[in-house]
Parts: structure tokens; sequence; C-alpha cells
């Protein structure tokens, strides 16, 4: 173990590292006519014709400030992690990797459900804003100039980049698009994959943690070459972080 390469995991929350879109539940769950309207935002966010602030401004707009601790406990009670989660956790704890969740979620709902899990991994996401008339967000970890996105994943991978530490980023929906343009490995599932695909990026397929967990036994254990991309970045891409990586590596 003293020999295993310096990781850096970067860990989705929402379709990733739980099974549903926590947000989605809530609004489906909790709103007057939920489902369809998680619906139509849900189809609009990834059509590309509102943001993803835009969409959390219709969404959370709907919650119902005075629910807020029936919210969270409905989120503990009934969200699971994604099979395989736990073996992941534990080999990545073995071996010392630092493991960040990085996600467009909201922190009220992720840290209840990584406590009730044991994860103790740090939380990068939006922040709800409770007064007592409505629920308001807000992005500290957003891009200066940028707002396309709530969190800018981008901004972090490359933040948290290391000579010798590859950054492996695990998502599975379309607002990772940003992080996986600039990652060193990718593991994608869903729309992920599908952008990936379009776009050129190498990725690794999952749907449970399983071969993710093999894989990166693979590297930490059995000596395997971690297949770290040689260019990172998409000049094309609308995410001026992305823009400006491929640009340096040009």
């Amino acid at each position: 173990m003293a020999n295993s390469p310096r990781l850096r995991v970067l860990l989705d929350f929402d379709g990733t590292l739980v099974g549903p879109n926590v947000a989605m539940l809530l609004v489906e769950t909790f709103c007057p006519d939920g489902a369809r309207v998680a619906r139509e935002v849900d189809e609009a966010l990834h059509a590309g014709s509102i943001s993803l602030r835009e969409a959390w401004d219709r969404e959370v707009a709907l919650l119902p400030a005075d629910r807020l601790d029936e919210m969270r406990e409905f989120v503990v009670q009934e969200v699971p992690l994604r099979e395989g989660a736990h073996e992941l956790a534990a080999l990545l704890l073995r071996h010392s990797v630092d493991v960040t969740v990085l996600s467009g979620g909201l922190d009220f709902f992720i840290r209840p459900v990584l406590d009730r899990e044991g994860f103790p991994y740090p939380v990068l996401s939006e922040r709800l804003l409770v007064d007592s008339a409505r629920l308001g967000i807000e992005y500290p970890h957003g891009h200066p100039d940028c707002r396309i996105c709530g969190i800018c994943k981008a901004q972090v991978v490359v933040r948290y980049a290391r000579p010798g530490a590859p950054t492996v980023f695990v998502g599975d929906g379309s607002t990772d698009r940003y992080a996986a343009e600039v990652a060193d490995v990718v593991f994608a599932r869903r729309r992920l994959q599908e952008y990936c695909r379009r776009q050129g990026i190498p990725y690794l397929a999952f749907e449970t943690f399983d071969p993710v967990t093999a894989t990166i036994k693979s590297w930490l254990e059995n000596g395997e070459p971690i297949p770290v991309r040689d260019r990172r970045g998409l000049a094309s891409s609308v995410c001026p972080v992305s823009r400006d990586v491929a640009a340096v590596s040009d």
C-alpha cells in the first residue's frame, strides 16, 4: 500500500452515489402536481433550454419551507446508496484515497445520507437558504462569471489536480459533463456516457459500483497502469474552464 498511486476521487451524489435524483424525488413527493413539474424541469434542463440554476429556482420555489425536517427525514429513510458503494468506500479508505462528494444537489439532504452511512467525506454542493416563508439557494462553489451550472464542477476538478495524483471523476448526468471534460479519468453512466461518446472523451462504464471498485483495486493493488488522458479540456466547450484547459494543452 505504501507504493499505491496517489489518487483523488470526486464523486457525484444524485444518480451516482445514490440511486435517484433526490431533488426530483422531493418535488414529486412534496409538491402539488410534482411528478409533472419534475419531469418538465428535467426534460428542459437536459435539452439545454434552461440552466441548472433555472431548474433549481423552479424546483426549490415549490418545496414547502415548513416541511424541511420532514423532507430531510424522507431522504434519510427512502434514498438508497448505489449497489457496491460500501465496498468502494472500504477500498478507498484502505488506501487513504482522498474522496470528495461534488454535487449540484443541496447540502440539507446530502450530509444526512452520508452520516447515515458513516461516510465522512467533505461535500461541495449548493446550499439551501431558509426563511419562514420560502426556500432559496446559494451557490458557494459557482464560477465567478459563468452561470450555466450551479456548482462549477470543472473548476473544482482543475483546482484539485496535482502532479502525479490523477483526479478520478465519477458521475452520471448532463451536469457532470464539464467535469468529465477536464478530469484525468472518468467513470460514467447514463447521460454522461452518451456525452462522453459524442465528444470522444475516454470513460469507464459502470452501473453498480462493482466495476469501479474492481478497476481502482487493479490500479492500487495490482499495479495496473491508470489510463490518464494525455489531453484534457475541449476547445469547443461552452464551459470556460474546459476551454482554458484545452488552450493550455495546445
